[in-house]
């Protein structure tokens, strides 16, 4: 892992607050803040959870800022998970495990991105600076919501980032790469939304028919590359006879 991934754990991942989540549940809260280096943190206090073998333990689902976890009361005691919380949050994080690292084909702007325009004028930038700026950047998957294998994507280049759209479209369509505050995403369904359109990927998300979960799940990472549209066309074919992308394996 490059050295800039590396994460030191924010005063705040020392000390969460912790609240019930029903009879076999918690929530674990790291703060209201967020960046790539919390949210790499809360994914390794994850993963030793799931590494400590704790008998009773059945499964953490990371969020930007919170851990909710699952847990059977009858066999582990709301104290002693706590405890091992505490002790996963106490011990120095380093780089964690190796992750996946996805590259995803985009097409920037126009037909597929109508919202770039916008994006590039705000920055002062052209649209092919905008588009170049956003492929730059390596982003984490820091959770999935919204919609099944929608991921959220930390962190965005400054000089992009701007505030949802007033009004959400009332279709999206899926495969749409947008951006909104510091977040990037690709939409997995057809859906509505309010985040603004920079580009289209061919690359499916979420697709029943041959898989049964998400191309990206949290702790990835993902860098976009930009395509024309006769290679997006070629790779869509592609995709439709079977093919998909590889991950890469980096530590």
């Amino acid at each position: 892992m490059p050295a800039e991934d590396r994460v030191v754990a924010p005063p705040s991942l020392l000390n969460p607050e912790v609240y019930d989540c029903g009879e076999s549940a918690i929530l674990v809260d790291f703060g209201a803040g967020y960046s790539k280096s919390i949210s790499l943190a809360i994914l390794q206090i994850s993963e030793r959870l799931h590494g400590s073998h704790l008998e009773g333990y059945r499964e953490s689902i990371p969020a930007v800022t919170s851990l909710t976890i699952s847990y059977d009361p009858l066999v582990l005691s709301k104290e002693r998970l706590v405890a091992a919380i505490e002790s996963a949050c106490a011990t120095p994080l380093g780089t964690g495990a190796a992750s996946r690292l996805w590259i995803i084909p985009c097409v920037y702007g126009g037909a597929s991105g109508p919202d770039l325009g916008d994006i590039a004028r705000a920055a002062r930038l052209s649209e092919t600076e905008a588009a170049g700026l956003h492929a730059s950047e390596t982003y984490v998957v820091s959770m999935l919501g919204f919609l099944p294998g929608f991921a959220y994507l930390v962190e965005l280049p400054e000089r992009l980032r701007v505030p949802r759209r007033a009004t959400p479209r009332a279709r999206i369509p899926a495969g749409s790469i947008a951006i909104a505050a510091d977040m990037t995403a690709i939409y997995p369904l057809e859906s509505p939304g309010g985040w603004h359109l920079i580009g289209w990927t061919p690359v499916p998300m979420w697709d029943m028919a041959r898989r049964d979960e998400p191309l990206l799940r949290p702790g990835d990472r993902v860098r976009f590359r930009a395509i024309d549209a006769g290679e997006s066309e070629t790779l869509r074919a592609r995709v439709a006879e079977g093919w998909m992308p590889k991950p890469e394996d980096v530590a």
